[in-house]
C-alpha cells in the first residue's frame, strides 16, 4: 500500500505540475477585464439565450400581460407589482445598464437585458441598426419579464446569465405538444383548456433550474473581453444547502425539501382567477428583498408584503457572550438577564468588554444577503443603554444624512476593476476581482465582536440590543440614482432579526427570578442551549477558529448527548485543525468523535461522509472509496461527494472511475473549475492529450482570475482602513477605523 501511495502521489504531483505549466503558458500575457471585446456577432450574444429555431422572434409575436388578465385577474394583479414586471424599467437597474450602453454600445447590453428586458433582446431591438439609443426599446419594455416569456421557455441550462431556450409564444398546443400560433379568443381557449395548459405549462417551470437561468450569473468573455468571471448564484447556494436535500454535509437539514417556489411563490387565496384550485393560486408577486422598485412606482401592497417577508423568521440573532478584557473572564451563554461579577479593580476607571453576537442564517436557503451585495446594504447594529435610557455604546446606526455608520459590521461585496478602483454602479463588465465579500451561507453563522468601554461606576442594569438590519440599496447609490431621476425617496430600514439581553452588575438584584435551575432540567431548554452553542461553533469554524469551535461543539454534545450531529461537528473542527498539527492528534480526535456519533446512529450520512475523509487521510483508500461510492448513490447530486470520490479513485490508480466521478461534478455544475483541472490531470495520465487540452482550456476559462490577488492587494495598500476586514476575527466599535464609501476618482468611471 505504501508503494502505491508514493507512486500515486508522485503521479498526481507530476500531472498537476504539467497542468500548471500549460496554464501558465496560456496566461503569460493575460488581458485585463477592461479590454473591449469585438462587437458580438451572434444575435443574442453576449447573453446565453437561444431560440428553438435560432431566429429572432418579432415583437408582434409576444402577447401583452393584459391579454391574460381577463381569466387570470388575481395572478395578473400580483405580477403587475412584482420585480419581474418592473425589471426593465426600474431606474436602479437602468442606471447600470445605461452605463454599458453609453460606454460600449447597445449590443453589449444584451447580456443584462436577456433577463431584464427579454422581449427587446429576442425581437432584435438591441442593435445599432434599430436606431435605439435609450430605453424603452419596445412597447413591451414596461412589462419587463412578461407572462409569455416564462411560459414560453422550453429549456433551462446552468451556463450563466440568460441560459434558457425559448420558442415563439403560443396560447394553444396540440396533444403532442406542438404549439398552435395565433391570437385566439378567450372563448376558443376556454373551449380547449387542456391545449392551453400544454402551451403554457410544463414540468420545467416547477424546477429550481428554471429560476437558475437568471439567478446564476456570469460575465463572459464576449462581454468583458477577458474570461468568465462568475457572479452570484442563488441557485448553487440553494443546491448545496440543507433545503435542497441533495447534499450530505449541511449543518442543518430541513424536514422537507424546499425550493425557490416554496418561499417566493407560495399558494394564496384567490376568488377571481380561473387557474385557482380549491380557492388557491400560486403567488406571482415573488416576495423577496426589493423594496426600492415598488416604492418608486407607488406599489404599496408590494412594499408591505416585501417588508413583512423580510421581517419573517429568516435569521436568528443571539447575544451570546461577554468577555472582560482585563482578565479574560468569559460569561457564556448569556441569558435574558445575566448578573456580572464585580472585578477586583471594580468599575472606578471604566472597563472594556468584548461582546460576541452570533448571527445565524437558519431559514434562508441561500446566502444572506444574496446576489447583488455590492449594492445591497445589510449590517449588524449593536446598542447598549443604561437604566435611564442613555446610550453608552452604539455601532451600526444611520447618520443624519441617511448614510450608514462607517464603522458598522456590514455584509457586502467590494468589486474592483483592473486599476483596483471600486465598482460602485454594478458595472459587471469591468470586474477584475472581489476586494471583499462577506455573507452568511445557508445554514451557517457569523460571530460578530464589539469592543465597548463601560463608564466608570457602572452598576446598574445595562440593556444590550443587537439587530440585523437591511436596506435594499446603499444610501450613496440610492441618492445618485434618485438625483438623476429628480426624485425623492427614503428606502425603509428593515429589522430582520434582533436579540435583547440585560446585564446586571454585581450588587444589583435581577428584576425577575432566575429560572435557570428549573430550565436546566428541561429537555427543551437543553436542546435550545445546545443549538446556541452549535451556532456559535459554526461561526467560529467559518472564521478558522478551529480549537474554539471544537470546544463549542463539545458543549453542545454535552447538553444533547443523544444527537449525533454535534459529535460530527466536533469531528469537523478537529479534522480541519489537522493541517496545523504535525503529530496528527486532531485526526485521531476526529475519529473518536465520529465513533461516538456512529454509536448513536450508524447510518447517519454526515457521520459516514466525514468518517470516509478521515479514513482516506489515514491511508485507508479502499474503505474510503467504498463508503463514498455508497453515499453518492444516496446523494447523486452532491458535487463535493463526487469530488472526494474522484480524488480517492485517482489515489487508487482507478482512472476511468476517477473520470466518471469528475464528470458527475460537471453534470451538476458545468462551470466547476476544479473539475476541469482534475480532468486535465486524469486525461494526461490516460494519454488522452486532446481531452486533456480541452479540460485545461476550460479550467483557464472558469478558474479564479489569476490577477485577482494582485488587484486586491493594490486596493488594500491604497485603502488600509479596509485591511482589517481581511481578518475574519476583527473587532467593531472602540478603535475601529472609518470605512467610508469610495466614490469619485477612487471609483471606476461611469463614462
Amino acid at each position: 500500500m505504501k508503494r502505491v501511495k508514493l507512486f500515486c502521489c508522485a503521479g498526481i504531483a507530476c500531472i498537476f505540475l504539467w497542468a500548471s505549466t500549460a496554464i501558465a503558458q496560456r496566461t503569460n500575457h493575460l488581458p485585463s477585464a477592461e479590454t473591449v471585446p469585438p462587437l458580438p456577432a451572434e444575435p443574442f450574444s453576449p447573453s446565453q439565450v437561444r431560440t428553438e429555431d435560432g431566429s429572432l422572434i418579432p415583437v408582434e409575436a409576444f402577447f401583452s400581460a393584459s391579454r391574460c388578465a381577463g381569466c387570470h385577474t388575481d395572478t395578473h394583479a400580483g405580477w403587475s407589482e412584482s420585480l419581474h414586471r418592473n425589471a426593465a424599467r426600474e431606474p436602479f437597474y437602468r442606471e447600470s445598464a445605461d452605463i454599458l450602453l453609453r460606454t460600449r454600445g447597445i449590443e453589449f447590453t444584451r447580456h443584462c437585458e436577456s433577463c431584464h428586458t427579454p422581449v427587446a433582446l429576442l425581437s432584435g431591438a438591441l442593435t445599432r441598426a434599430s436606431g435605439k439609443t435609450a430605453a424603452p426599446f419596445t412597447p413591451l419594455d414596461s412589462e419587463g419579464v412578461t407572462c409569455v416569456i416564462c411560459h414560453s421557455i422550453t429549456e433551462a441550462r446552468l451556463d450563466g446569465t440568460g441560459s434558457f431556450t425559448i420558442r415563439r409564444p403560443a396560447l394553444l398546443a396540440r396533444e403532442d405538444g406542438t404549439p398552435i400560433f395565433g391570437d385566439f379568443s378567450d372563448e376558443q381557449i376556454l373551449a380547449d383548456i387542456p391545449g392551453h395548459k400544454r402551451a403554457m405549462m410544463r414540468p420545467l417551470l416547477r424546477q429550481p433550474e428554471f429560476c437558475a437561468t437568471c439567478h446564476k450569473v456570469t460575465a463572459p468573455p464576449d462581454l468583458n473581453g477577458y474570461k468568465q468571471i462568475p457572479g452570484f448564484s442563488a441557485y448553487d447556494e440553494w443546491q448545496q444547502s440543507g433545503a435542497s436535500h441533495e447534499v450530505v454535509s449541511p449543518f442543518y437539514r430541513r424536514e422537507s425539501r424546499l425550493d425557490c417556489r416554496s418561499c417566493h411563490m407560495p399558494k394564496v387565496a384567490s376568488t377571481n382567477d380561473r387557474a385557482a384550485k380549491n380557492g388557491l393560486i400560486v403567488l406571482h408577486r415573488w416576495p423577496g428583498a426589493n423594496t426600492a422598485a415598488p416604492m418608486f412606482y407607488g406599489q404599496t401592497e408590494q412594499v408591505q408584503m416585501t417588508e413583512q417577508f423580510l421581517a419573517g423568521n429568516h435569521l436568528k440573532v443571539d447575544v451570546f457572550s461577554l468577555q472582560r478584557e482585563s482578565t479574560g473572564e468569559v460569561t457564556a451563554p448569556l441569558e435574558s438577564e445575566t448578573r456580572l461579577k464585580k472585578s477586583a479593580s471594580g468599575f472606578d476607571s471604566g472597563e472594556t468588554f468584548i461582546l460576541q453576537a452570533v448571527i445565524a442564517n437558519r431559514n434562508v436557503a441561500h446566502s444572506f444577503p444574496p446576489e447583488v451585495r455590492d449594492l445591497y446594504e445589510a449590517w449588524v447594529e449593536c446598542e447598549v443603554t443604561d437604566e435611564t435610557g442613555q446610550t453608552l455604546f452604539h455601532s451600526g446606526f444611520i447618520k443624519f444624512d441617511g448614510m450608514l455608520d462607517e464603522r458598522a459590521h456590514v455584509y457586502k461585496t467590494i468589486l474592483l476593476d483592473s486599476h483596483s478602483r471600486t465598482i460602485t454602479r454594478h458595472q459587471i463588465w469591468l470586474i477584475q476581482a472581489k476586494g471583499y465579500d462577506h455573507a452568511i451561507p445557508a445554514g451557517r453563522s457569523d460571530v460578530v465582536r464589539f469592543r465597548m468601554e463601560l463608564p466608570a461606576n457602572a452598576r446598574n442594569k445595562l440593556t444590550v440590543r443587537v439587530k440585523v438590519n437591511y436596506r435594499r440599496l446603499n444610501q450613496e447609490y440610492t441618492s445618485y440614482v434618485l438625483n438623476r431621476q429628480h426624485q425623492s425617496l427614503t428606502l425603509p430600514v428593515i429589522t430582520m432579526a434582533e436579540d435583547v439581553k440585560v446585564l446586571t452588575m454585581a450588587g444589583e438584584k435581577p428584576t425577575e427570578s432566575n429560572p435557570l435551575k428549573i430550565k436546566e432540567q428541561s429537555g427543551e431548554f437543553r436542546a435550545m442551549t445546545a443549538r446556541r452553542w452549535n451556532d456559535f461553533g459554526i461561526g467560529l469554524l467559518e472564521q478558522a477558529e478551529y480549537g474554539a469551535a471544537a470546544t463549542a461543539f463539545e458543549q453542545a454534545a454535552r447538553l444533547q448527548p443523544t444527537d449525533p450531529q454535534y459529535f460530527v461537528n466536533a469531528a469537523i473542527a478537529e479534522f480541519r485543525t489537522e493541517r496545523f498539527a504535525p503529530e496528527r492528534l486532531q485526526q485521531q480526535k476526529a475519529a473518536v468523535w465520529l465513533e461516538q456519533a456512529a454509536r448513536l446512529d450508524a447510518t447517519n450520512p454526515r457521520m459516514r461522509y466525514y468518517r470516509a475523509l478521515v479514513r482516506r487521510a489515514e491511508g485507508k483508500w479502499v474503505e474510503a472509496a467504498d463508503e463514498l461510492t455508497i453515499l453518492t448513490g444516496l446523494f447523486p447530486r452532491d458535487r463535493e461527494l463526487h469530488r472526494h470520490l474522484a480524488q480517492t479513485r485517482l489515489l487508487l490508480g482507478q482512472l476511468v472511475e476517477a473520470e466518471t466521478a469528475a464528470r458527475q461534478i460537471l453534470a451538476i455544475d458545468p462551470n466547476d473549475a476544479g473539475a476541469y483541472q482534475f480532468l486535465a490531470a486524469v486525461y494526461t495520465r490516460m494519454d488522452r492529450q486532446a481531452e486533456a487540452n480541452w479540460a485545461a482550456k476550460q479550467y483557464v476559462l472558469w478558474r479564479e482570475d489569476p490577477l485577482a490577488n494582485e488587484v486586491a492587494a493594490r486596493f488594500y495598500t491604497a485603502h488600509p482602513e479596509w485591511q482589517e476586514l481581511r481578518t475574519k476575527r476583527m473587532m467593531y466599535g472602540k478603535g475601529a477605523p472609518l470605512r467610508p464609501v469610495l466614490i469619485g476618482s477612487q471609483a471606476s468611471p461611469v463614462e
